[in-house]
């Protein structure tokens, strides 16, 4: 039996902008990171958003529009000048300082969940082990549909 790629991302955020992205006004429709992030994603591919501490959620999903690595000049143009990402050019600069390059990943169709899925209810459904990813985690199907979430 083939093990079929899901499309579907687990991220970490920061509270603060977790809950940017389901602002519906005013929507962060950039997620920047370094490295080599999310180099497998694609467009078409959903991004559950897991708040980090305090918050510990798992808040909902966003759909990747596309991936780049662009030079940070460009980078910081390409969110116009960070409102896509909703950071100013102190957290930009602070963010990317001694990096020649960035990641990019934009996205859109942000789908807040009903109820947000605590830390301990994902432990519950993915084990007592489980920890919230620090770059990016691939969820499998049996993980999305312990979650009873549409993808």
């Amino acid at each position: 039996m083939q093990n079929k790629a899901t499309g579907t991302y687990l991220i970490s955020v920061r509270p603060k902008w977790a809950d940017a992205f389901f602002n519906i006004h005013n929507p962060k429709t950039i997620e920047l990171r370094k490295g080599s992030f999310g180099a497998s994603l694609k467009p078409g591919d959903n991004i559950a958003i897991y708040a980090t501490l305090p918050t510990a959620e798992l808040l909902g999903l966003v759909q990747v529009v596309k991936r780049e690595r662009l030079p940070l000049d460009r980078l910081w143009q390409a969110s116009q000048q960070g409102r896509l990402a909703r950071v100013t050019r102190q957290q930009f600069d602070a963010y990317y300082c001694n990096q020649e390059s960035g990641i990019g990943v934009w996205v859109e169709a942000a789908e807040l969940f009903p109820s947000p899925i605590a830390l301990s209810k994902l432990r519950q459904n993915w084990g007592p082990r489980w920890q919230p990813p620090q770059q990016i985690q691939q969820l499998t199907d049996d993980q999305i549909a312990a979650l009873n979430i549409a993808c």
